[in-house]
């Protein structure tokens, strides 16, 4: 039998719920490296039976490093440096890591959205091993609904799903969704394959990819087609 605790209508008590589960995830993930795979589903809101694409994608994760994989773009964030390889345009963009917050915790990207729009419910429920946190946002926000699927036993994120603007999926979030797109899009991202990554950081070390020469930075031979594009000033 699942036993429910639904949080308090209060929405500083929701928010504390919400923002306690997610410090419970990153803890994690920051005291024991790891690599999972990756599968996404996506699907509009009013037919969410009808997947429309999918992608899958791998991840390592230690501490406040990450290298991500996911279709043909891969990023690698560390201490000094994100990097993200557009692999079809041969393309790396290089930023400062100080720079690139947004992209600074990439395994709960909708962490920012709860904590500027707000959270007006938040219900957690228990069943065998498994927790389900199931979180609602206020009107407005970027995204409308939130559920987290957690193994209680490992500590590891099975499974997100969420329902977000479409806009916000596209390559150019101005750029309205066709008609065959409803406003909202529902994202299914489950986790698996988990293993534990040994303590070597040169997986996350930006002199694979470039070299500095003075102010200049230069790709290695490995990279040799690709072109820089900064995306920090002064770096």
């Amino acid at each position: 039998m699942a036993i429910s605790r639904p949080a308090a209508a209060q929405s500083g008590q929701d928010v504390e719920k919400v923002m306690q589960v997610m410090n419970e995830v990153q803890a994690f993930y920051n005291a024991r490296p790891q690599s999972f795979n990756i599968y996404y589903t996506y699907s509009n809101e009013h037919t969410p039976g009808k997947i429309l694409d999918s992608l899958n994608g791998k991840m390592e994760l230690s501490g406040k490093y990450y290298r991500y994989t996911i279709g043909n773009t891969e990023t690698i964030h560390n201490k000094h440096y994100t990097v993200v390889l557009f692999k079809e345009d041969m393309l790396m963009y290089v930023a400062s890591s100080g720079s690139s917050g947004s992209q600074a915790n990439p395994l709960l990207p909708m962490r920012g959205s709860l904590e500027r729009a707000g959270v007006s419910r938040c219900e957690i429920t228990h069943s065998g091993s498994q927790k389900l946190v199931q979180i609602s946002l206020k009107e407005g926000a970027p995204y409308k609904h939130i559920e987290l699927t957690l193994d209680t036993l490992s500590q590891r994120l099975l499974s997100m799903r969420y329902i977000v603007k479409t806009a916000l999926l596209m390559d150019a979030p101005d750029t309205a969704p066709g008609s065959e797109y409803d406003e909202y899009a529902i994202v299914q991202a489950v986790m698996n394959n988990y293993k534990q990554l040994p303590e070597d950081e040169r997986r996350f070390d930006e002199k694979q990819f470039f070299s500095r020469e003075g102010n200049e930075l230069k790709v290695t031979p490995a990279y040799k087609e690709y072109k820089i594009f900064i995306g920090s000033p002064n770096l």
